[in-house]
């Protein structure tokens, strides 16, 4: 099927620019990579006899991101033929090639003023009707629209891939009030039928749909598990599989985001969102003690080799994993915690009935169901709390998670899957508010989120009109 985005442009060859550059490479679109210019030169390009006016020193922090995209794990590239799809330049001497550009997608410094100053360049060249789209992760979106034309402002959007974007389904597409509802719609068409992409349309709120839900839940977890006494390791073993969500769970996904990345972003979203009444646990004081020690040592996860986790060896050269001690700051040898409750629940395979038996009555003294029951009913909560001021339905929260987090299932299909009325009154005797919508779409007579006919989902509740409404 023919559509209207045959080169694609891509500014910033970081991490996430140059993996997008891949991701629209494999799918077989020629793509131009540019970055900025060195102003100084490295050691080596000096003994090289090379000075800033040479091509490799111009054009070495782009090839430098792309080369490092070259040998990503798991693989950016599908093959060499989708390398060869991508052209490499600078912001100086290459920036009038985006005026062949269909689609130009800005991923630099996480900065407005920045972004602003290259939209300015941008308007210079970009052909008329060409769609332009900001990576950012947390920018308003409208801010970026000061000065900008009328034309430019109709084709602007933000687009935000989850890193990696070859692997991960997600992608938030985020609209200004000025954006052409034909321009959200064919980036939308785009995103789902080439790149494969699950799409979100968001709205435009701090850290939009995905690390706004993600951001409170993980700080949350380490919050409640630090103040309760659990250990790194136990409060893994319990938000992992147990709850339908990756092995890496809580400590080992901040290791592998990088613990400076987690905490950069819950210190801006916490001044971001002046009127949530959950943000307090983005500076839980336990928590931004032990982050602070970490960074002040350098052991920021995955990219430092340690973490909350480290790997090393024993006296005979065998491979050790060890764990910090957040008391001590000392590594220890991981124990592996089990608990009888999460063994015998282990058992069942679907999420929902493993769940219920692990929050039956029964096991309300229960250590391991005691954290489960916090983390999955603050979770529930706090999606229903923000659903509205950050999605058009709250099924773009569930899709969010699942796409973007490889959650087994989203807050909303997890409260269905426990019983939401049932679910309700046991977080309300908790201590949790509940979101006035949710208790009126019960007092509207629907008692679940999603319209189940013959075990198939049919449709989903609709808060505008107070009904069930058929699935797109």
């Amino acid at each position: 099927m023919s559509h209207p985005i045959q080169h694609v442009a891509v500014i910033g060859a970081g991490t996430m620019g140059a993996a997008i550059a891949a991701l629209f490479a494999n799918a077989g679109l020629s793509v131009t990579l540019l970055d900025a210019v060195p102003t100084s030169l490295t050691p080596a390009e000096a003994e090289q006899g090379l000075d800033l006016t040479s091509p490799p020193v111009r054009n070495r922090l782009v090839q430098a991101g792309f080369e490092r995209m070259r040998q990503a794990k798991p693989p950016a590239l599908v093959n060499e033929a989708a390398a060869d799809l991508i052209t490499l330049g600078n912001t100086e001497d290459n920036f009038d090639q985006l005026a062949a550009a269909d689609w130009v997608i800005e991923a630099i410094i996480e900065k407005l003023e920045p972004k602003r100053a290259l939209l300015t360049r941008l308007e210079a060249v970009r052909k008329p009707g060409s769609f332009i789209s900001s990576n950012t992760s947390g920018l308003p979106i409208a801010s970026l629209t000061e000065g900008r034309s009328d034309d430019f402002k109709r084709h602007l959007l933000g687009t935000h891939f989850f890193n990696p974007p070859q692997y991960l389904k997600l992608l938030e597409i985020i609209p200004t009030p000025a954006t052409d509802p034909a321009v959200i719609e064919t980036i939308i068409r785009f995103g789902e039928s080439v790149l494969g992409k699950g799409i979100v349309h968001c709205k435009d709120t701090p850290n939009f749909i995905g690390n706004r839900l993600f951001s409170l839940g993980n700080s949350y977890a380490i919050h409640y598990g630090f103040e309760h006494g659990y250990s790194i390791e136990e409060i893994d073993a319990l938000t992992g599989p147990l709850l339908g969500r990756p092995k890496t769970a809580t400590f080992r996904l901040q290791d592998l985001v990088g613990v400076d990345i987690a905490a950069h972003v819950a210190h801006n979203l916490y001044d971001l969102i002046p009127h949530d009444p959950y943000r307090e646990v983005l500076r839980s004081p336990h928590m931004l003690k032990v982050t602070a020690e970490l960074m002040t040592r350098g052991w920021l996860g995955n990219k430092s080799k340690q973490g909350f986790y480290k790997q090393g060896k024993d006296a005979e050269g065998q491979r050790i994993f060890m764990v910090l001690n957040p008391a001590t700051f000392e590594y220890e040898l991981t124990q592996n915690p089990r608990f009888e409750s999460v063994e015998t629940v282990s058992k069942i395979a679907d999420l929902g009935q493993r769940l219920t038996a692990l929050f039956d009555p029964s096991r309300q003294t229960d250590h391991a169901a005691q954290l489960a029951w916090a983390i999955v009913s603050f979770d529930l909560a706090y999606a229903a709390a923000c659903a509205q001021e950050i999605a058009y339905t709250f099924k773009s929260l569930d899709d969010a998670m699942r796409w973007g987090f490889a959650h087994e299932a989203g807050p909303f299909q997890l409260w269905d899957k426990l019983g939401v009325a049932a679910t309700a009154a046991k977080m309300e005797a908790s201590g949790l508010t509940v979101a006035p919508w949710v208790k009126a779409m019960l007092a509207a007579g629907c008692p679940t989120f999603y319209r189940l006919e013959n075990g198939q989902t049919t449709g989903f509740y609709d808060w505008d009109q107070g009904r069930y409404r058929d699935l797109p």
